[in-house]
């Protein structure tokens, strides 16, 4: 896998619950035989919306598996790896090795706050250690670390890592990394808000945690900005500030798999220390599905209407 296999929308998936906590595999092959039928460019479970952390590692691994399974390679599935420590980082990115993954997305690490080169040293020393393509996790609101572009443009010239996922809320940041990287690896915007600015930018796509909910009309946004047709492309993505306003009020994925729920894709409920979403979030959702049925956005792109 290189560079230029990572593009457009990847649905940062998350992980369909049974009430004891354990994962709902069957849901999970709904959830994903649904994204594949939109046409996304890839699959990203585990990550932060795949509730990694509050996972067995058995656990983590049996979703990994049965996406791989249910995706049949028919398109990359590139699991997060959310481990704050090398060693259990790389024993993760094994396993998901094993279970089939195509690729890993290795989130910078955290608790203990490093330097940039020591940022570098552990993505060449991870990229050593488990042989699979790497996507940098770059998400300085959780992590409390800010990548610097130069040290992304170093690991993009030693090819260490094929791609970023960009969280970082600043846009100058982005276009500076973008002229800082070249076209040596794919830039992927990790904030959905962003998306159009990001592929304005330069981003080839995105991982993004609203996709699962609407991913035809995600596909159609992305579609549209690729093609050059920006004010159409803003256009589309701006009908997505309601969606926007309920999925994040609260802590993701929460509102997310309520809105799944609404929409005919159970996923059941979010994992301790998260709760079910509060009653303000649950005003907003109610907004938010009154304009995603309005508007025809779960339509299949060659049905939807044109909202731009």
């Amino acid at each position: 896998m290189r560079a230029n296999d990572l593009h457009g929308i990847l649905p940062a998936l998350p992980t369909p619950l049974r009430s004891d906590g354990r994962p709902d595999l069957a849901a999970l092959g709904a959830l994903v035989e649904r994204n594949l039928a939109a046409g996304v460019g890839g699959l990203v479970p585990m990550g932060g919306t795949g509730e990694y952390t509050a996972l067995s590692p058995e656990d983590r691994v049996a979703v990994v598996r049965r996406t791989v399974e249910v995706a049949k390679g028919a398109v990359p599935v590139l699991p997060g790896v959310l481990s704050p420590g090398f060693a259990e980082a790389v024993a993760t990115g094994e396993a998901f090795r094993e279970a089939g993954a195509a690729g890993l997305m290795l989130v910078t690490p955290f608790y203990v706050i490093p330097s940039q080169d020591g940022v570098l040293e552990y993505m060449r020393a991870y990229r050593r250690s488990v042989d699979l393509p790497l996507i940098y996790y770059d998400i300085p609101a959780r992590t409390g670390f800010k990548t610097a572009t130069a040290t992304l443009a170093t690991l993009a010239r030693e090819d260490t890592v094929i791609g970023v996922k960009v969280c970082n809320t600043d846009a100058h940041y982005f276009n500076c990394l973008f002229q800082a990287v070249e076209d040596r690896i794919s830039l992927l915007s990790g904030d959905d808000m962003l998306y159009a600015i990001h592929a304005m930018h330069g981003a080839r796509g995105g991982v993004l945690a609203s996709a699962p909910l609407l991913p035809d009309y995600w596909m159609r946004i992305h579609e549209t900005l690729a093609d050059g047709r920006f004010a159409e492309g803003i256009a589309l993505h701006r009908r997505l500030l309601p969606v926007f306003e309920a999925l994040f009020n609260e802590t993701n994925p929460g509102p997310l798999k309520a809105m799944l729920a609404a929409l005919g894709c159970p996923v059941g409920e979010v994992a301790l220390p998260l709760l079910p979403p509060n009653g303000e979030t649950r005003a907003l959702m109610d907004r938010a599905l009154g304009v995603i049925r309005t508007d025809a956005m779960t339509a299949p792109r060659d049905q939807a209407l044109a909202f731009a």
